[in-house]
């Protein structure tokens, strides 16, 4: 055999075996397997109620670093233990590799002034993502009364709270520490408070607002996710999906999807913030009174 062909033929040879290692390489290293996926690269940073925004169904190169019920300040302080054991920390992910979406959800326990400190330090660690921050949404009988609550919360000692006041002082800070930098939110919160208000007025499918939740604070794992889901895909810049939420009833996804078709309003046109009705007011408060009295009676 003419030396040159057989030097093309050992020159294949190892081509060949050089992308094999390459392909074994990408599936063994998910480091790898992660930096080589298409689409914008997305980290969220929060407790279970991130977790109900089911972030493993989103588009493309996505991680998360989930701590159940714990505050960002919590989360930035103890990064070692999160709950949920497919996490990749943050120090590490943050690091070691570029985002180009930040997820952020605060929660009870820290202050505005915590909180923007906390998300300032993560942001000067990925200066050119985009930040957004989900707003997560109180328990069930709390939802209301938080939503419409009036604490001064540009105060040091005024604690988080579920109200669109707070998601407000929140980013005006954020935005005043980075001028460049682009900031949105999930509005979940304001989804939960149209509901509400449907359920006050004995519209769309549900009897209670209750019922979009499994338990006191966490979304039903078909129809409440499929809603929180889809927020935070409206967020992030995905398209609606159903995929993993096929269960959904149809009148209920149909619903939902109203809401959607809202919120996306929201984020491209100047559209306020919903207000709770006198009556949903009314309704939330006397379901409080009696969870309590009954809670009382069972002590």
């Amino acid at each position: 055999m003419p030396l040159r062909i057989l030097l093309a033929i050992l020159f294949g040879l190892s081509s060949l075996l050089s992308n094999a290692e390459e392909v074994e390489k990408s599936e063994i290293d998910p480091d790898l397997k992660f930096e080589q996926a298409n689409g914008p690269r997305v980290f969220l940073i929060g407790n279970s109620l991130t977790w109900d925004t089911v972030p493993s169904r989103l588009d493309g190169p996505v991680r998360w670093h989930v701590d159940c019920g714990k505050s960002l300040p919590f989360i930035f302080a103890n990064p070692d233990k999160p709950c949920v054991k497919t996490s990749t920390l943050w120090p590490a992910a943050l690091k070691t590799h570029r985002y180009d979406i930040l997820s952020f959800q605060t929660h009870y326990g820290s202050t505005v002034v915590e909180d923007a400190v906390t998300i300032s330090q993560w942001i000067e660690m990925q200066p050119n993502a985009r930040i957004i921050l989900h707003t997560g949404w109180a328990r069930a009988l709390e939802a209301v009364s938080e939503y419409v609550s009036d604490s001064d919360f540009h105060l040091d000692e005024a604690k988080m709270a579920h109200s669109p006041s707070y998601i407000e002082k929140l980013m005006a800070r954020l935005k005043e520490n980075f001028p460049n930098t682009e900031f949105s939110q999930t509005h979940a919160q304001e989804l939960v408070i149209r509901i509400a208000n449907n359920v006050a007025a004995g519209e769309g499918p549900f009897e209670d607002m209750r019922d979009i939740y499994r338990d006191k604070i966490h979304m039903n794992v078909v129809t409440g996710r499929y809603l929180m889901h889809n927020a935070m895909r409206l967020a992030v810049g995905q398209p609606r999906s159903v995929v993993g939420f096929e269960k959904i009833p149809d009148d209920v996804r149909a619903y939902f999807d109203g809401h959607l078709d809202w919120l996306e309003k929201r984020r491209d046109e100047d559209v306020t913030a919903p207000m709770p009705t006198p009556k949903a007011i009314a309704i939330a408060g006397a379901a409080k009174a009696k969870a309590d009295a009954e809670a009382a009676i069972v002590k």
